[in-house]
Parts: C-alpha cells; sequence; structure tokens
C-alpha cells in the first residue's frame, strides 16, 4: 500500500512488473504505449520506455524557425531547427500571371518575378520553342 493511501484501496497494475509479457504486448498494440517521453541528448530525438511491455519508441521532433530566402535575387529558402542546428530547405517562385507564347500558340509560360526563372506549358508533339 502507498503511503497516504487508506487500506483496501490499493491500486492495481494491469501487469506484473518485471521482464514484458505476452499480455503485456497485446494491451499495448490494444490501448497504446505508456511512459513518459524523454530527450536524452542535444539532439530533437524523444524516446520513450513503455511502462508495461518495456518497448522503445522514438520520435524526431524539430522545432523549426520560419523559412527565409537565402539571398535577395534567389528563390532558395531556409530554415533551422532551434534546438539542434538542422537545416530544411525549399525553392518557393513566385510567379507571374500565366501569358501565351504567340496568337496561333496554345503554349503559355510565367516568370518568377523573385529570380527570373520561367516556366512552360508543353505543347503536344513539339519539342522546344
Amino acid at each position: 500500500m502507498a503511503t497516504g493511501q487508506m487500506p483496501g484501496t490499493e491500486i492495481k497494475q494491469p501487469f506484473p512488473a518485471g521482464p514484458p509479457n505476452r499480455l503485456a504486448r497485446t494491451y499495448c498494440r490494444v490501448a497504446g504505449h505508456t511512459g513518459d517521453w524523454m530527450y536524452p541528448d542535444a539532439r530533437c530525438v524523444r524516446v520513450r520506455r513503455c511502462k508495461r511491455c518495456g518497448d522503445v519508441t522514438s520520435k524526431q521532433e524539430h522545432t523549426w524557425s520560419a523559412f527565409g530566402y537565402v539571398a535577395t535575387s534567389r528563390c532558395e529558402q531556409e530554415r533551422r531547427c532551434q534546438w539542434c542546428g538542422a537545416i530544411e530547405s525549399r525553392v518557393l517562385h513566385r510567379w507571374g500571371p500565366w501569358l501565351y507564347v504567340g496568337s496561333y500558340d496554345a503554349r503559355q509560360f510565367h516568370i518568377c518575378g523573385r529570380c527570373g526563372a520561367g516556366e512552360r506549358t508543353r505543347y503536344g508533339g513539339l519539342s522546344g520553342w
């Protein structure tokens, strides 16, 4: 009996302490694992050991800053994890409106207002411009 508890009100554990058994593993598959998440080191990996079955689970969770452009005339963006310094990057263009190549042609193009890159639609059967 735990200290401060009234006699006869013991809290029973659903499974005995000690090495995991088949019943504990089955229960965890149905109800989910239990236990506290911990950060064992400076990386952004959380680890939890289940109190019932002993299974170890890990998750990677970064705390990202906002994306920012790398240079003024480029469309590459980066963001960093505030804890471990990991870097994630992407390209985000500022496309202008779609324009037609010519009066008789169905192809279209648009240009990025930030870096000047162009993108075209494909025209069936013809290659290039």
